[in-house]
């Protein structure tokens, strides 16, 4: 039965000699493409045994980031000292402000961050009263994230933000906050990615992309006070270096941060 010509062109060619004839050889260009797709294929990396990764990716989803920090147990697992990049400090911060009930006060120097913020938010929304001091000079960060605190009328009812009237030399530089009057976090980690270890970039967190910076929580009644004492003096500063009431004119002027 003779064979049709769509048949013919699928059939192997056989050469005089009874092998198969050889096909043509490929093209440079088409050889650097098979090329680039291989040495692409061979540079990916294996996703085999990788750790959960999440981040906030702007839009309200999940990108690909940081792995997940370790779970910690409420409050044994926050107590004591922790530095970045050893730890993600972040997550710390997260987890003692989702643990409030009644009240947070919070005295911080830069704050760019937005699970943080987020965090914040969530304890508004549980009915946590929050009072925010802040420096005057870091109100010009791009973003800042005073803005989102204030920007539903839960945060303008829960959340207070006092921005002290200071200059460049007399800044407040505090990074610290207590929860509920029993629980206080010091240290130099300001809010912001790199201070608080969290800075990640294609699914990594390196190091070198880190502050070093440490985070001391406590439940010492004694630093507590002194704390409390402390947050309530500067907060209710008046007469002529009153403190300011945060308006959307401080945060006008925006530059990048390093």
């Amino acid at each position: 039965m003779a064979e049709t010509a769509e048949q013919k062109s699928l059939s192997p060619r056989i050469s005089s000699h009874g092998g198969a004839e050889k096909l043509p050889p490929l093209s440079l260009g088409l050889r650097v493409v098979l090329g680039v797709l291989l040495a692409a294929t061979l540079l990916l990396p294996s996703t085999a045994g990788a750790w959960p990764r999440e981040r906030w990716n702007g839009s309200g989803g999940r990108g690909h980031s940081c792995p997940l920090p370790p779970h910690r147990s409420f409050p044994g697992g926050y107590l004591g000292e922790h530095y970045s990049p050893e730890e993600n400090l972040q997550a710390l911060d997260v987890g003692l402000i989702d643990h409030a009930r009644s009240r947070i006060d919070i005295a911080m120097y830069a704050f760019t961050d937005r699970p943080i913020a987020e965090a914040l938010v969530r304890a508004a929304k549980r009915g946590v009263r929050i009072r925010i001091y802040r420096d005057r000079t870091q109100l010009h960060d791009r973003g800042d994230k005073t803005r989102f605190l204030l920007a539903t009328r839960t945060g303008q009812k829960m959340i207070t933000v006092l921005v002290k009237k200071n200059s460049t030399r007399n800044i407040m530089h505090l990074k610290a906050f207590s929860i509920d009057g029993k629980y206080l976090r010091t240290g130099s980690a300001n809010w912001s990615a790199p201070g608080v270890g969290a800075f990640c970039r294609r699914g990594r967190r390196p190091h070198w992309s880190q502050q070093d910076n440490n985070l001391f929580v406590t439940r010492d009644p004694k630093e507590l006070s002194r704390f409390g004492k402390t947050f309530d003096r500067i907060f209710a500063r008046t007469g002529r270096h009153a403190n300011i009431p945060w308006t959307p004119d401080l945060s006008r002027r925006h530059r990048r941060r390093d």
